[in-house]
């Protein structure tokens, strides 16, 4: 059953200028509900801007993109947020954290637009913690943590509401190689969990050693067979 379908999606900057720029173009793609799929693809393929779109963070020029049911292409703004912050977790190169705030506060962040009780979010917080293997420096302020420390940070973060679908961006990029294998670890466990992953990335580990589905490759905003 598939949780992800494009259909010819087209992604155009500068639409009938004479600097129009396809980003994407005529993706049609279907991803099964509990895949792990790779995008692979030199910047500037693509990659970035289909998670950005499946994301719901921007809508495509044409096309159909439908999430658990919801054409997301055609939400409007507000529902979009929703949309994103229901079924969505997203763990992004840069992290995204609140260098002021602690790693609890971090994961907590989603929480504040929930109605659960304050023992839900602390029983949820606390599992998205010990999921990401980060649960020994909840106290600690983000600033302080190392570059592998902050990415377990953002995967608690990203999971926390139990999202469907998560979507990582360069998730290895400022990583060094241990900490790369530890987010490939981490996989496996969203493998298990039985979420829908992709990931957009150049790293070669994860072709060697990731509990891959499929690995998809892009060039020039197409989708390479």
């Amino acid at each position: 059953m598939s949780n992800i379908r494009l259909m010819d999606v087209n992604k155009v900057y500068n639409l009938a200028k004479s600097n129009e720029f396809y980003a994407l173009k005529n993706i049609n793609l279907e991803i099964n509900s509990g895949e792990i799929v790779i995008l692979k693809g030199v910047s500037g393929s693509g990659k970035s801007t289909l998670l950005s779109l499946i994301g719901g963070l921007s809508k495509p020029t044409s096309g159909d993109i439908i999430v658990n049911e919801h054409n997301i292409a055609k939400l409007p703004d507000i529902r979009s947020s929703f949309y994103r912050h229901e079924h969505v977790g997203f763990i992004f190169q840069s992290f995204n954290l609140l260098n002021g705030l602690s790693v609890y506060q971090n994961v907590m962040a989603p929480l504040t637009l929930t109605r659960l009780s304050a023992a839900q979010i602390e029983q949820k917080i606390n599992d998205a913690l010990n999921i990401a293997n980060i649960a020994h420096k909840k106290s600690q302020k983000v600033s302080d943590l190392s570059g592998g420390e902050k990415q377990r940070c953002a995967i608690a973060r990203a999971i926390v509401m139990n999202p469907s679908v998560i979507l990582a961006d360069e998730p290895t990029a400022n990583l060094d190689a241990q900490n790369s294998l530890m987010f490939v670890d981490t996989l496996k466990t969203f493998k298990q969990m039985g979420k829908t992953v992709l990931v957009a990335t150049h790293d070669v580990l994860f072709e060697e050693v990731a509990p891959l589905d499929r690995c998809i490759h892009m060039k020039d905003g197409q989708l390479v067979i």
